[in-house]
């Protein structure tokens, strides 16, 4: 699906993912911030269903959370709903809980001694409960200050015939080393399919052949690791949809992210029709939904403006909010970006102008192109204190064409037409946008050309007929 890499990069980055793959929880995760009493009103079926699935999960030692999401997904409708009710389970003892509410944590007291010590004394209790899965990422956790407390919660877990702590026995032993792939227990893990461990040696790989040898042996035998990395290496497009549709199938959370834009965008996306994929709105929701559930702030800041701007279902702008701020607390400029203009719009939290714009030009030089339309629509529309200014907006939208958006042009054209409190309607001037609007762009087909230039028609008089133009109309809305 994607070009090639060179041999190094492409086992480094082998390496790089199946490591982590193996060191935390596949799908453990959430993405809103801790919200005291947050299960009110939340049907008790739904709770006595997840407890359910958590117990299951604790008697199979199975550390795949979709179900746990999937649960409450189908009878909240909230995706920020999976965190307090872990919480919830997590203080009634459930093992599972725990760890989901462990791995939830640790981002965010990896930098303070005295939390991530908690975390542990907290972990501890869930491997204790012999919920395995806990086992295995104790002894991860707490390799760099207590190794022989963690080596014995690796060889505990290991005891219980867990694939994911074997190979890392082996990784942590210096048996994966090239010169020693031939070893008696390397060998005899390697006959049992060990996918966790093929994953790994796969990334000690010296070519792109071998490594892809076991990458493929890998998925044969179970991962939801393998397949993805496999859709991203793989040029066949047919053969690349196959790979991502089965890491979506096995619960990959970077995948269902990943899968879901593409049937989001299908429409748009190249990528999309070289795949061969149709859009999908509900397939493409769920999709989205659960990995952000389970972890993923892509998928989180996607669902967040996909709800900005219309194109779900209305949400609480609180919602919207914590979605966006758990990316943003996961370092994503995007989700950055969408804290900011909540916090200029005042919707979802305190209205802080100052430190939005801020965030928003932060996030702007860290990637997030969409905050020149969203800058632009502030100074348009006026925000709070911040009073209409056409020139300001004319130019944060010439920053976002020169960036590359194909629509910014339209949008001059449309404010310029309509005008505000600051400026007088244009007309010449929105004559003179439309034009770079519909501009021939000779690095692009005959048909995109036409497309663009449909689309630029449409948006401009969408603009001039409504009276109106503001980004993720949805949050503007809640501000009124």
């Amino acid at each position: 699906m994607l070009a090639s890499r060179d041999c190094v990069e492409y086992n480094k980055r082998m390496t790089k993912l199946s490591l982590l793959s193996m060191i935390l929880l596949s799908g453990v995760g959430a993405m809103v911030q801790e919200a005291a009493g947050a299960t009110a009103g939340v049907p008790q079926t739904v709770e006595a269903r997840l407890a359910q699935v958590l117990d299951a999960m604790v008697k199979t030692n199975d550390e795949d959370f979709y179900e746990a999401a999937r649960v409450v997904l189908e009878g909240t409708g909230d995706e920020t709903a999976l965190l307090p009710m872990m919480q919830a389970a997590a203080k009634q003892g459930n093992a599972a809980a725990i760890t989901w509410v462990c791995m939830y944590n640790i981002p965010f007291v990896s930098n303070d001694k005295a939390a991530f010590k908690r975390l542990l004394d907290k972990l501890k209790v869930a491997a204790e409960a012999k919920y395995v899965p806990a086992m295995v990422l104790l002894s991860q956790m707490s390799l760099a200050e207590q190794e022989n407390e963690a080596k014995a919660w690796l060889m505990e877990a290991c005891k219980s015939g867990n694939r994911k702590a074997r190979a890392l026995y082996l990784l942590q032993s210096g048996r994966l080393e090239p010169s020693k792939l031939n070893a008696p227990e390397v060998v005899s893990e390697l006959k049992k399919g060990n996918y966790y461990l093929e994953e790994l040696v796969a990334g000690a790989q010296t070519s792109e052949a071998e490594a892809l040898r076991w990458m493929l042996l890998a998925e044969e035998h179970g991962s939801n690791t393998a397949p993805y990395l496999l859709s991203q290496t793989e040029k066949n497009p047919a053969k690349a949809a196959r790979h991502l549709q089965l890491a979506v199938e096995r619960h990959n959370v970077m995948a269902m992210y990943l899968y879901g834009v593409l049937l989001q965008r299908a429409d748009s996306l190249d990528v999309s029709q070289q795949l061969g994929l149709k859009p999908n709105a509900q397939e493409a929701y769920k999709n989205l939904a659960i990995a952000a559930m389970l972890s993923s702030p892509e998928a989180a800041s996607a669902i967040a403006m996909a709800y900005a701007n219309g194109e779900l279902k209305d949400a609480p702008p609180e919602r919207i909010y914590r979605l966006f701020e758990y990316a943003h607390k996961c370092g994503l400029a995007e989700g950055s970006a969408g804290v900011g203009y909540c916090m200029v719009l005042g919707v979802g939290c305190k209205r802080d102008e100052e430190q939005g714009m801020s965030m928003l030009k932060e996030a702007r030089d860290r990637g997030a192109l969409w905050v020149n339309q969203a800058l632009a629509s502030i100074y348009f529309n006026g925000a709070g204190s911040i009073k209409p200014d056409m020139r300001k907006a004319l130019d944060a939208l010439s920053d976002d064409a020169a960036s590359g958006s194909v629509y910014a042009y339209a949008i001059m054209a449309g404010i310029a037409a309509l005008g505000n409190e600051s400026a007088k309607p244009d007309t010449s001037a929105a004559e003179v946008y439309m034009s770079f609007a519909k501009a021939i762009n000779p690095r692009v087909d005959a048909q995109t050309n036409i497309r663009v230039a449909e689309h630029a028609d449409k948006t401009y008089k969408a603009i001039v007929t409504s009276k109106s133009w503001c980004f993720f109309p949805k949050l503007v809305k809640s501000s009124r």
